[in-house]
């Protein structure tokens, strides 16, 4: 990561308008990661809408919800199953994500993905850092 991290959580980016928070899918299999990540959000502002643990679940809570999401962490296997049709709908809908792996960069590349990466074991403020720069690159709505 070339970006620096911020000073605290509290440094991250807020949402798409005053006192609104940027509304966060988490798509992890792994309890004690999922629980990381969502106290890291709530503390650096963000909202966690949904935190699907599979595939499935996960594409119907896209399917469903898609309008409540405006950016996702999304962990590259989920019990055993590739997250690629979950990042396909991503891309199709322009929700950002960012791939959330204990896989090397090089080696998610090497499977395909282009969109942003955190490895694990990842800190607080390297996530937040990597969050923040996603949630500053999307678009914005009219």
């Amino acid at each position: 990561m070339t970006d620096p991290a911020p000073a605290s959580a509290h440094d991250l980016v807020k949402g798409p308008g005053p006192g609104s928070a940027w509304r966060v899918l988490v798509v992890e299999d792994d309890v004690l990661i999922r629980t990381d990540i969502e106290g890291t959000l709530d503390d650096g502002g963000f909202a966690v809408v949904g935190a699907p643990t599979d595939l499935k679940s996960a594409m119907a809570f896209v399917e469903t919800r898609s309008r409540q999401i405006d950016c996702a962490l999304i962990d590259v296997e989920l019990g055993g199953h590739s997250c690629r049709p979950l990042v396909a709908a991503m891309e199709k809908l322009r929700i950002p994500y960012m791939l959330v792996t204990a896989h090397s960069e090089d080696t998610v590349r090497d499977m395909g993905y282009t969109g942003p990466v955190v490895e694990k074991p990842f800190t607080a403020p390297e996530l937040s850092a990597c969050l923040s720069n996603l949630v500053s690159r999307k678009p914005q709505e009219a």
